[in-house]
């Protein structure tokens, strides 16, 4: 839907919530106090007119284009890692934003979000992931936990502030043995405990490997999809509502506006 759409649908769904107002009032005799509700939706319809009819596209003008013409170079090298890290944040975005769930060989259980994972094969079904380490040279425990018991459950979650906010927590630095399931207060499937019920949806993998980066700290790891956990009737041609990491240390939900299908990829399948 583009932008005219989405105000003229919130105009719209204000002048339905309104006019159950004004009945609600009629109908307990509280007729009086329905003028403030009625010059309400006079005031919105007056809106809705001018978008419709045009008087008020200004407002709607997308933003200028820029294109490379005048152009400048940076060399990566050049720059400090904290802003080669949001440059590169910034650019190649948004990416959806995923929250690991494993469990150690105790059964200790862990949570950490990402935004480094990737399909990068549909047949077999694999992914892959990108785990820092920290000063000290310990990687996260989520690559210890994968290394150990081979499983990880990646959630995909819905687009709120109060989720922004749990997820905020399950990064937070906790002692080695704490579980970040009591910081984020997300509470775990009867049947399967490494999944959050509050997700939208899951992929539930598995650890092939990890390996070296050239020159980094960081390890790649492989994984491979064994199942899907969804709510979903039909396959979600249009994608989900999720959160996704949109510029640097910024989350939003996944960006919808517009969206063109393409299709000529297909004709150079063999398969």
């Amino acid at each position: 839907m583009d932008r005219k759409g989405v105000v003229l649908e919130y105009l719209n769904r204000c002048n339905s919530y309104a006019e159950a107002s004004i009945a609600r009032k009629i109908e307990r005799g509280e007729n009086h106090e329905t003028g403030s509700w009625t010059s309400y939706i006079e005031f919105n319809n007056h809106a809705i007119e001018e978008i419709q009819n045009g008087t008020l596209d200004h407002w709607f003008t997308p933003l200028p284009i820029t294109n490379m013409s005048e152009s400048r170079r940076i060399d990566v090298n050049a720059l400090e890692h904290a802003e080669r890290a949001g440059w590169l944040s910034g650019l190649l975005s948004p990416r959806p934003l995923v929250v690991a769930s494993t469990q150690d060989e105790n059964g200790n259980k862990n949570l950490a979000p990402y935004t480094s994972v990737m399909a990068v094969s549909t047949g077999p079904p694999l992914l892959i992931a990108s785990f820092s380490c920290n000063r000290e040279g310990r990687y996260r425990d989520t690559l210890h936990n994968l290394r150990s018991t081979k499983k990880a459950i990646l959630h995909l979650m819905p687009s709120s502030s109060s989720i922004v906010s749990a997820i905020d927590e399950t990064a937070s630095p906790i002692p080695q043995g704490e579980s970040e399931w009591n910081l984020a207060g997300f509470t775990p499937h009867s049947d399967e405990p490494l999944l959050i019920n509050e997700a939208v949806a899951a992929l539930e993998v598995e650890y092939l490997e990890d390996r070296e980066l050239p020159d980094a700290v960081a390890r790649l790891a492989v994984l491979r999809v064994t199942a899907l956990w969804t709510s979903e009737e039909t396959l979600p041609p249009e994608g989900l509502d999720i959160l996704c990491q949109h510029g640097h240390d910024r989350i939003t939900p996944a960006p919808n506006a517009w969206s063109k299908k393409v299709l000529k990829h297909y004709a150079n399948k063999k398969d």
